[in-house]
Parts: C-alpha cells; structure tokens; sequence
C-alpha cells in the first residue's frame, strides 16, 4: 500500500470518527480529529504532486484557509464571533479555489461551451438570489443583522467557486473537471445546510452537523483530486 493511499484512509477514518462525535455529541471525538482533516489532505496533496507549480501553491492556500475555517467553527458553541471568523477563513478559501480554477481556464487553449456556462450562471444566479431572499428575514434579526452582510458576501464566494469549476468544463482534462466539479456542488450543499440549520431552523434541524461535514469532508476531497489530476496531466501547470 502506497503512501498516498495510506493518508486517503487515514481521512477517510478520522471523518468518520468526527462525524461519529457529531452524531454522538461527543466534543472529544470532534476536537480529536476535525483539526486533522485538512493537514492530512494537505500531506497527501503535496505526496501525489512535488513539483513546484503556481497552482498547487494556490490550492495548498485553500486547503490551509480551510483548517482555519474548520478550527473556529468548532468554537462557535461558546462565542459567536468564531462563526464570522470561520466564515472568513472559508471564504478566503474559495476566493483561492476560485483564483486556481480561472488559471486553468486562461491556460487552457481549448474552446469551453458557452451555452454551459450561461446556463450554469443563470443556475447558479437564481439559487443565489432565491436562498439570499429565503434567509433575509431571518438573517436581520439575529444580532441584529449582523450576520447579513457575511452571509451576503460568503454566499457570492461560494458561487463564484462554483462557477470557476464548472467554466471548466471543455477547458481542462475531463476527470479533472468532474471531480472538482462535482466537489464544487458538494460544498454548496454543504455550506447551505449550515446557512438553513445557523439562520432558518430555530435550534437547527436533526443531524445537521453530520450531514454538513459529510457533504463537506467529501467535497473537500473531489475539489483537491481534481486539482491533482488536472496537474498530473499538465506538467505545465
């Protein structure tokens, strides 16, 4: 067993045990081993590509904004200011994601598909405005709208990273596409159930937690090997 395959069971395993903890309540197991996911999936991205590239040094920046992002939200229970802090570090992370992907689409000399991509933005523009205007009402009134103007600007962020992968599309290497792709919808799924349990669902709503770093462990993981395929298949890149 090789040692890339070692570091994708041993995420493999310690998402298992922080999602146990989530659905066990048990801060112990999620202190244990949430701060551990990102470095593990750092160590195997840098195992599977050890050339220098301005592309890995951008998803590796991702990858560390995530292990911030993942770090503060574990403290959100006592504070509410680690929401704002790891909504921060999240959206400095898909900003990067979203910075990586327009490189792969400028150095492709591949012709995209234009008809895609205006269906993807008009997709991706109405599931923005309709969710911005499902949460509005609550989003004013806890703390006293403080939250709103975050939310508002993370909520762009994720979208613009959704777009990047998917504009993709006949730009990169197909597997490529598809794993980030897929793993770019994955993380919008995810960070919805964390916008609907935080804003929507007083008290949250059964097994959120689990369900959001379910969604978020597996798109983490789709976002960076399609990055390692597309740089495995690009030694220009």
């Amino acid at each position: 067993m090789t040692k890339s395959q070692l570091l994708i069971i041993l995420y493999i395993l310690l998402s298992i045990i922080e999602i146990t903890g989530d659905v066990l309540d048990n801060q112990l197991m999620v202190f244990a081993t949430k701060p551990l996911l990102m470095p593990t999936l750092l160590i195997w991205f840098y195992t599977e590509i050890k050339r220098k590239s301005k592309f890995k040094n951008i998803i590796a920046g991702s990858i560390v904004a995530a292990f911030f992002g993942d770090t503060f939200l574990m403290f959100v229970p006592y504070n509410d200011l680690f929401f704002l802090l790891g909504l921060g570090s999240f959206l400095i992370g898909q900003l990067l994601y979203g910075w990586g992907f327009i490189g792969n689409i400028k150095d492709s000399k591949k012709e995209g598909s234009k008809p895609f991509n205006l269906t993807l933005t008009i997709v991706f523009a109405a599931f923005y405005g309709g969710l911005m205007r499902f949460l509005y009402p609550n989003l004013i009134k806890v703390e006293e709208g403080a939250f709103l103007i975050p939310v508002l600007i993370y909520g762009l962020a994720i979208c613009f990273m959704g777009l990047t992968a998917g504009f993709r599309y006949n730009k990169v290497n197909h597997s490529s596409f598809l794993f980030a792709f897929l793993g770019a919808i994955i993380f919008v799924v995810s960070d919805t159930c964390i916008a609907l349990d935080k804003f929507y669902f007083p008290g949250g709503f059964p097994y959120a937690q689990a369900i959001i770093m379910i969604t978020y462990c597996t798109a983490q993981y789709l976002l960076v090997k399609g990055s390692i395929l597309h740089l495995q298949r690009n030694p220009s890149a």
